[in-house]
C-alpha cells in the first residue's frame, strides 16, 4: 500500500504538535441517537491538530461528538498529552496504531500526519498512500430522523427551511440515493416512514439504519416489510451484544454492522455475522486503519459503506482519499468552524477532493479541490462524477457480493466482475 523506504525516511523528522478543540454549531436536523448523553455540558467541536517538522506543517480534523464517550475533551487532551512523547521523536502511520487507540483523536494526528509527509515529499497525499487519485462520487443522503408527518414535508420540499426536495432528491440524470433511519418508535411509526419516502420517491434506491434499536422480533418482522419498499441494504438493525441471531438468518439484501455503534472492528467476526460494514475514519481512527480494515474486508467478501458524522472540508477529503475502496459513500452534512471563510463559497457542502495538490506550506495538501455532494451525486461538479455504468457497477457490487455469501439462496454465478470476489 505504502511507499516503506519513502516512509521510513519521513518518519525519522522530528515533529512540534499543537491542537486546538473548536466549538462548532449543532448540524442542522441532527437527530440524538440512543446512548446521547444527556445534560453532560459537552457541545459539538472539532479537534484540530497541527505537526510541524522540517519546515512544514500538516494538519488534521475530526468531529468530537457530545453524545459519544470516546469523544470525552478531557479524554482527547489525555491521550494527545500521553502521545506526544512518541510523535515528537518522530513516527510512521503504522505505529501510530500503538500510540493512539481508535477514535478521533488518532484520526486527526493520522490525517496531519499524511499532510506533512505529503509536503516533505512533494508528493500528493493519494500517491503516498497508493490509491488513486480523489474525485467527485455519487453518494448516498440520509433523511433527517423526523416524525412522518414532518418526513412528508421534506419530501415535498414544502417546509420552508431550506432542506427541500432540492437538499434530499438529486435533480438530475439518475435515481437519488437515501438513507432512511429507522427504529425512533414503533413499527408502525418505522413503517409510516417507509410509506412516506415510496410516496414521495419511489424511483430512489434506499437503504435504512435502525441504529442497533431493535430486537430479533422485530428485525424478523421488518425483514418482509422492507423487501417490499425496496430496501437494498440494511445497517445494524440490533445492538451488537444480541447479533449472535444474524449468523443463520436469511436475508433477501445485505445486513452491514456499524462500526461507529460500539461493533467489533475485526473483519473475522464481522463476516460471520454481518455481509458488510460501515465505517468512518473518525470511529477506527483514521486512514492508514481504515485503508487496512477495507483492504481485508474486501478479501472477505463483505462491503464497505464509508461515511462520517458531520464533517469539516479537511476531514471528509481525508476521508475521500478513501472512498475508491468503498461500495458505497454515505455524505455528512458539513460542519464549518465559526470564522473561518469556506472552502468553497458556492458550494459550502465538500464532497470530494478532485485532483491532486500542489503542496504548500498554507494549505493541506489532503484537501485538494472541493466539490458539492448534490452536484457529484447528479454527475456535475468539479471533476465530474461516475456515469451511468459505473453507477450501475456499484450496485451490481453489493448485489454480487451479496450472492457470494450465500445466505439468500442465490448462487455466486450472477456475479458481475465489478465486486472483489474476481479480483
Amino acid at each position: 500500500m505504502f511507499d516503506p523506504v519513502l516512509l521510513r525516511s519521513l518518519a525519522a523528522t522530528p515533529l512540534r504538535v499543537q491542537y486546538a478543540l473548536l466549538p462548532v454549531p449543532v448540524p442542522a436536523r441532527e437527530p440524538v441517537f440512543e446512548g446521547a448523553a444527556a445534560g453532560d455540558g459537552r457541545g459539538w467541536a472539532v479537534l484540530r491538530v497541527t505537526l510541524h517538522g522540517a519546515g512544514a506543517t500538516g494538519v488534521g480534523e475530526a468531529t468530537l461528538l457530545p453524545y459519544a464517550a470516546a469523544h470525552d475533551h478531557d479524554a482527547v487532551r489525555a491521550q494527545l498529552a500521553a502521545a506526544e512523547p512518541g510523535l515528537v521523536r518522530g513516527i510512521s502511520p503504522s505505529e501510530l496504531l500503538a500510540l493512539l487507540p481508535p477514535g478521533p483523536s488518532r484520526s486527526a494526528v493520522d490525517a496531519a500526519l499524511w499532510d506533512l509527509f505529503a509536503k516533505l515529499s512533494g508528493l500528493p497525499a493519494w500517491e503516498l498512500l497508493g490509491v488513486p487519485p480523489p474525485r467527485p462520487l455519487p453518494g448516498i443522503r440520509t433523511l433527517p430522523l423526523l416524525p412522518p408527518a414532518e418526513l412528508e414535508a421534506e419530501l415535498r420540499g414544502g417546509d420552508g427551511r431550506g432542506h427541500g426536495s432540492a437538499h434530499v432528491s438529486g435533480h438530475g440524470p439518475g435515481s437519488p440515493k437515501l438513507n432512511l433511519r429507522l427504529g425512533a418508535g414503533s413499527v408502525e411509526d418505522d413503517l409510516a416512514r417507509l410509506d412516506a419516502v415510496r410516496r414521495h420517491r419511489p424511483d430512489a434506491w434506499l437503504m435504512a439504519d435502525a441504529g442497533g434499536t431493535w430486537d430479533p422480533d422485530r428485525l424478523h418482522t421488518m425483514l418482509p416489510r422492507l423487501a417490499e419498499h425496496g430496501v437494498r441494504v440494511l445497517q445494524q438493525p440490533l445492538p451488537d451484544a444480541e447479533s449472535g441471531a444474524l449468523v443463520t438468518l436469511r436475508r433477501p439484501f445485505p445486513i452491514i454492522a456499524d462500526l461507529a455503534h460500539g461493533g467489533s472492528a475485526d473483519p473475522g467476526r464481522l463476516a460471520a455475522r454481518y455481509d458488510g460494514a460501515a465505517l468512518g475514519l473518525d470511529a477506527v481512527g483514521g486512514l492508514t486503519a481504515a485503508l487496512a480494515l477495507m483492504e481485508e474486508a474486501g478479501q472477505r467478501g463483505l462491503l464497505v459503506l464509508l461515511g462520517s458524522p458531520p464533517a469539516t472540508a479537511r476531514s471528509w477529503a481525508a476521508t475521500l482519499h478513501a472512498a475508491a475502496r468503498a461500495d458505497l459513500l454515505n455524505v455528512p452534512p458539513a460542519l464549518r468552524v465559526p470564522g473561518e471563510p469556506p472552502r468553497h463559497p458556492r458550494r459550502p457542502h465538500p464532497i470530494a477532493a478532485s485532483s491532486p495538490v500542489v503542496p504548500a506550506a498554507a494549505e493541506s495538501a489532503m484537501y485538494g479541490a472541493v466539490g458539492c455532494p448534490r452536484c457529484a451525486e447528479r454527475g456535475g461538479g468539479r471533476g465530474g462524477g461516475q456515469d451511468e455504468e459505473e453507477r450501475s457497477v456499484t450496485e451490481r457490487s453489493v448485489t454480487a457480493k451479496r450472492q457470494g455469501r450465500g445466505r439468500t439462496g442465490e448462487g455466486h454465478d450472477g456475479c458481475c466482475g465489478g465486486c472483489r470476489c474476481r479480483e
